[in-house]
């Protein structure tokens, strides 16, 4: 058995995300009664900017859920195109470069010993996938959990972009599989896999993020172990379901501002928050 090349650029490690908090606080007072008036105009100035402002971050998105949707996924596109992405992809294409010249003897080795890994072609298919995150949207929406319903929104626009640049792929490179099918690279249950677990790490910490890390990499084994893929395969497909899950997580990462007013004994202030998202 002989299987293609695969060019790509050097490892480097994933940024991790930190929250961060702080709240300027500036203080108007006045010195003396005559002062106070002249100084009454400025905090009342202070206060109806702030109100201006605070408003405009705090406005609910515009359009029905659909329109959100579509406007967000189109977002996401976009946003897949950006320096991150191509360290993770660059990361993944050395890895699966590494182990290319190892895809015939663990292709070899997976048949001789002929394992029976049960699940993997359920849990990382886009068939198992997308209904979940869909129906963990509706779930947390119904619960009145933001949370869970952000999670499972998230989850599902993640799987949007894992499967779209996954066939986009598949299609222009047109690997040969192990058992001689097309479409070998990437392994998309090895991509969809690994987006949820990067999302629901995003999410949830490691306390969720490890298992489904785990659920993913005996995932994408099985798929070798199956004689469905290369090992290069499901590494690389690893790299692009990590990359979908980070870009549709975004806006976790992303600094937040509001302002308000803030009344004190003698004057007045605008309180500035400036943190992430919790």
């Amino acid at each position: 058995m002989r299987s293609m090349g695969i060019s790509t650029s050097a490892l480097v490690k994933r940024p991790i995300a930190r929250g961060l908090s702080a709240a300027l606080l500036i203080v108007l007072t006045s010195a003396t009664a005559s002062a106070q008036a002249g100084s009454d105009s400025s905090i009342a100035a202070a206060t109806k900017a702030a109100f201006a402002v605070a408003p405009a971050a705090d406005a609910p998105a515009e359009g029905n859920v659909a329109t959100r949707l579509i406007r967000d996924v189109g977002r996401d596109y976009k946003n897949f195109l950006s320096i991150e992405t191509v360290m993770w992809l660059g990361a993944g294409g050395g890895a699966a470069a590494a182990v290319h010249a190892a895809d015939d003897s663990i292709a070899d080795w997976a048949q001789r010993e002929n394992l029976d890994l049960p699940g993997g072609e359920v849990y990382g298919s886009q068939l198992f996938q997308v209904p979940v995150a869909i129906v963990w949207w509706i779930l947390g929406s119904a619960a009145d959990s933001d949370r869970n319903a952000e999670t499972g929104r998230d989850l599902l626009r993640a799987q949007l972009q894992a499967v779209s640049w996954t066939y986009a792929i598949k299609f222009a490179t047109n690997r040969t599989r192990p058992n001689g099918d097309p479409h070998s690279f990437p392994s998309g249950h090895a991509s969809t896999s690994f987006t949820t677990a990067m999302v629901l790490q995003e999410h949830f910490g490691w306390k969720a993020g490890l298992p489904a890390f785990a659920a993913a990499a005996y995932t994408a084994f099985t798929r070798i172990a199956a004689n469905q893929h290369w090992a290069s395969d499901v590494v690389f497909g690893a790299a692009v379901g990590l990359a979908s899950g980070r870009t549709a997580t975004i806006h976790l990462r992303e600094t937040k501002v509001s302002i308000a007013p803030l009344a004190v004994p003698g004057g007045g202030g605008v309180l500035v928050n400036v943190g992430t998202h919790p």
